[in-house]
């Protein structure tokens, strides 16, 4: 979700994105006769991917990128286990980062002929005391001539419609196939193939593994890390959309708007280009014992589900009925179609590959958001994909050992700053919240040219790992080490 800004990292020392030499920047030379003998032996032919979300896909689209050109047969098969593309999930909030990487792999251009429902676009979001109505201070997503960061401002989109844009993006791609309905129940290892057992009986070969099946990940819990399950923060998102035209009170925000309490924080959001609905997300502590009463479960009878949507619309009534800002007084208190979503999380340590299998995303670091897991996903497939690529002439657990000595550090880093910044949802005490409020817009001010560092990331422009025949030659994997370190993704 939207609110890394809350807890951005130090400002790192400025880097020209444009001039930085990259590997990917020089004329691509054609293989050798010994290179050419290398890849035909050792890179991969058949890649599966365990998930068909953002990670999933992304990793599917980046892989057939830069892989193709060497591997003319490459086959990626992406299996999902659920039957058809999962409606779960709200409004996600994708930041120029986000967006920069979408429009690399293809899938932005197919975000923005969804039209309207192809999400509304954010210049800043704007923050707010839920108990006075002052505003705080925003979060900037263009400069100071209004132009988006990097060429790119944020949009907040239901998830549903980004995942509807990757997935025509995929059947463009000749190379990559999506088959819905295979849960993931367990899988071994040969010396020269992984074997997928699924639910239903059949079984699936592949080259090399990809996990990217989110937080609860059959690939990492039933194969790669055994008893690595996820955990619960104590915190939870409790989500609802309502219709602009049913708010009387005014709008006081542009397009998104972080308002904050001592009882958690309520995200407010347009997510349609015509601003014809307003997604909300309170961002609460709820203890683990009580998330049987507010959750709602599959199969669950009309009883039950009516009783839930009581309970939430009376939770969010008494944490944000009393607001300053009239909107969301308003929404807070009328009847909604409030759903409850707990925040899960993967300790740092946890083992992220085997000889042939990989997890990327939530799979391998779920934490508790930062700014939007779309980012770190986008930011791993391509990052994953450009190693791979690059040793495509080892076995595959030199990439993967490549791609975690690279992004290991990164992860446990922002681990450490979701935790803290994940903290200031917690319920807090009257004198604790105004701390909140009078400390809030000095930190927005002081953590803006950090917050703009980060968003001119560019996952395709970073020198990443050589073999290891090459490194003696090269200082730049250091380098990016040293700064990837400083600044959280």
């Amino acid at each position: 979700m939207s609110t890394v800004e809350m807890n951005a990292a130090e400002p790192p020392a400025p880097i020209d994105w444009c001039n930085f030499w990259t590997e990917s920047e020089r004329v691509r030379e054609p293989e050798s006769e010994c290179e050419r003998s290398l890849t035909a032996i050792m890179a991969p032919r058949t890649i599966a991917i365990v998930g068909a979300g953002i990670a999933g896909i992304a990793c599917a689209l980046s892989l057939a990128k830069e892989l193709t050109p060497f591997v003319p047969d490459l086959q990626i098969n992406i299996f999902e286990r659920h039957e058809i593309l999962s409606t779960s999930g709200g409004a996600i909030n994708l930041t120029p980062v986000a967006q920069r990487h979408l429009d690399q792999l293809g899938v932005l251009e197919e975000l923005d002929r969804l039209g309207v429902e192809g999400g509304s676009d954010v210049d800043a979001i704007e923050v707010f005391s839920s108990r006075s109505g002052r505003q705080l201070g925003s979060i900037d997503f263009t400069d100071s001539s209004g132009k988006g960061i990097g060429g790119y401002k944020g949009r907040r989109v239901m998830r549903i419609m980004l995942s509807m844009a990757m997935l025509t993006t995929v059947e463009r791609t000749k190379n990559v196939n999506v088959v819905f309905g295979k849960k993931l129940i367990r899988g071994e290892e040969t010396s020269d193939q992984a074997i997928l057992y699924f639910q239903d009986g059949t079984t699936a070969k592949a080259d090399l593994v990809l996990g990217c099946d989110g937080v609860h990940s059959a690939t990492r819990t039933k194969w790669v890390a055994p008893g690595s399950v996820s955990e619960y923060t104590g915190i939870s998102f409790v989500q609802t959309v309502v219709e602009s035209k049913t708010v009387k009170a005014p709008i006081h925000f542009r397009s998104t708007a972080l308002n904050i309490s001592r009882h958690g924080s309520l995200i407010s959001s347009y997510c349609d280009r015509e601003h014809e609905q307003i997604f909300l997300a309170a961002i609460v502590q709820v203890p683990e014992n009580l998330l049987s009463q507010y959750r709602l479960e599959s199969g669950a009878d009309w009883r039950k589900k009516a009783t839930i949507k009581r309970a939430l619309s009376e939770e969010m009534r008494i944490r944000f009925g009393k607001s300053g800002l009239p909107c969301i007084r308003e929404m807070t208190s009328n009847p909604a179609d409030w759903m409850m979503y707990p925040v899960y999380q993967v300790r740092p340590g946890v083992r992220w590959h085997t000889e042939r299998v990989m997890l990327l995303g939530d799979a391998a670091h779920a934490m508790p958001p930062r700014d939007e897991s779309a980012a770190y996903a986008l930011d791993d497939a391509i990052l994953f994909s450009r190693i791979l690529s690059k040793h495509r002439h080892e076995p595959p657990s030199a990439a993967f050992k490549a791609y975690e000595d690279l992004r290991r550090e990164t992860v446990n880093a922002a681990f450490r700053s979701s935790r803290r910044m994940w903290e200031k949802h917690r319920d807090m005490s009257f004198l604790e919240g105004r701390l909140k409020e009078w400390t809030l817009p000095f930190y927005l001010r002081n953590s803006r040219e950090a917050r703009q560092a980060a968003w001119e990331f560019d996952a395709t422009k970073i020198s990443i790992p050589v073999p290891v025949e090459e490194q003696s030659s090269s200082s730049t994997y250091s380098f990016e080490k040293g700064y990837f370190s400083r600044i959280s993704l």
